[in-house]
């Protein structure tokens, strides 16, 4: 089970460093929200998130296939909460009442005018891969 634990500890390492950024950018969008600020999606997208790490150790230290699965399901449903609030915050900063797509959104995000949301994004994306792989292969 080496190898597995191996990445499986790597996916823990971009889950740590993804809530880190997350934190800090909740931190950045604290000092500047108004009266629309979403705290039931922040909270849901935290608790799930947060719940999806401690998920991911009991994983790495049963390495059943099922507890794999389920911490991916349950960090998928908290990454859908923290696509919501990618639009929030988009909406927030450019003032329009709505969002034309998720291609203007997610280019908004990813073009590091803002660092840390920027990093919370592709790491945190990196953690969901790599989650996915290493649920796959513990299943083979």
């Amino acid at each position: 089970m080496f190898p597995i634990g191996f990445f499986a500890g790597v996916v823990l390492i971009f889950l740590g460093a993804t809530a880190g950024l997350g934190i800090a950018s909740l931190a950045k969008w604290c000092q500047h929200r108004s009266q629309d600020f979403p705290e039931k999606k922040v909270t849901t997208h935290i608790v799930l998130q947060s719940t999806s790490i401690v998920m991911w150790v009991v994983f790495m230290v049963f390495m059943q296939p099922w507890i794999a699965w389920l911490t991916f399901a349950t960090i998928t449903v908290g990454q859908v909460f923290g696509d919501l609030l990618m639009f929030s915050s988009y909406r927030a900063r450019h003032r329009v009442p709505k969002v034309g797509s998720y291609v203007a959104v997610a280019k908004d995000v990813l073009s590091f005018s803002r660092p840390i949301p920027a990093l919370h994004a592709i790491i945190g994306a990196l953690g969901w891969f790599g989650m996915f792989a290493v649920c796959l292969w513990s299943t083979l």
